[in-house]
């Protein structure tokens, strides 16, 4: 005799979705523009661009950078994905405490980089500008791991095109989802409000562009470290026979 009311994320879980999408923007406009013309998270990209790079055909370079991406988003995403299980006891309406602490090594990996960028002002030369790329899209993947592990009250972390499909599925079919929509679409918005303060940031003051990640990302974070936790005096969870 269980209704089954959708779980969502509280306020504070909205806003550091919001704000997460916001530094996922960012970080890939700056690995476009300034990093091999790639993405740090948005793998579908990078497999277009690592086919194109094999045919010769395009002038975008070589394979390696769309490789190097690849490879460093895995990473983040194996180093991650074991250690943010969530347990029986933590119920679906928050996020596992282990998600908060992945977010925040991210945000520690995005400042080394901001320091380190800010330090070569702007224009890191090679092999450190694939140093660069790497680490960034190891933070993608750490965040989209995380985030992915936050269950239902989470969401995607730097891939939206699903998210956008849900947003013209809800607004043309038929039900409501009215609140689930106003989040999918203010996600899409601070993703693009993202990649274009990063852009502008770069082209009036490079050496502070990977800042800009940073205090999305740092502000998302205030945000998921902040939302209340629940009551461990009162178990509010219900279980539900997982008996696995």
């Amino acid at each position: 005799m269980s209704t089954t009311e959708p779980v969502r994320p509280g306020p504070g879980q909205w806003g550091a979705l919001i704000l997460f999408a916001g530094a996922s923007g960012a970080v890939d406009v700056l690995a476009f523009i300034a990093l091999g013309r790639v993405f740090a998270g948005v793998m579908t990209g990078n497999l277009v661009l690592l086919g194109l790079s094999l045919t010769g055909t395009g002038d975008e370079g070589g394979p390696a950078a769309p490789l190097l991406a690849l490879g460093g988003y895995v990473v983040g995403v194996a180093v991650v994905a074991p250690f943010v299980r969530r347990r029986a006891e933590e119920p679906e309406t928050h996020w596992p405490r282990a998600v908060v602490r992945w977010l925040a090594v991210e945000v520690a990996v995005l400042a080394a980089v901001a320091v380190a960028w800010g330090a070569a002002d702007g224009a890191p030369a090679q092999p450190w500008l694939d140093v660069v790329l790497v680490a960034v899209a190891v933070a993608m993947g750490m965040q989209s791991a995380a985030l992915a592990a936050a269950g239902a009250a989470g969401g995607p972390g730097t891939y939206f095109t699903g998210t956008l499909t849900q947003v013209v599925v809800r607004a043309v079919g038929p039900g409501g989802g009215r609140r689930a929509d106003l989040g999918a679409l203010t996600r899409l918005v601070a993703l693009t409000a993202g990649a274009a303060v990063g852009a502008l940031v770069y082209a009036a003051a490079a050496p502070w562009a990977m800042a800009v990640p940073l205090l999305w990302a740092s502000a998302a974070l205030a945000c998921a470290a902040l939302s209340p936790r629940p009551d461990r005096s009162s178990p509010t969870a219900p279980t539900t026979g997982d008996t696995s």
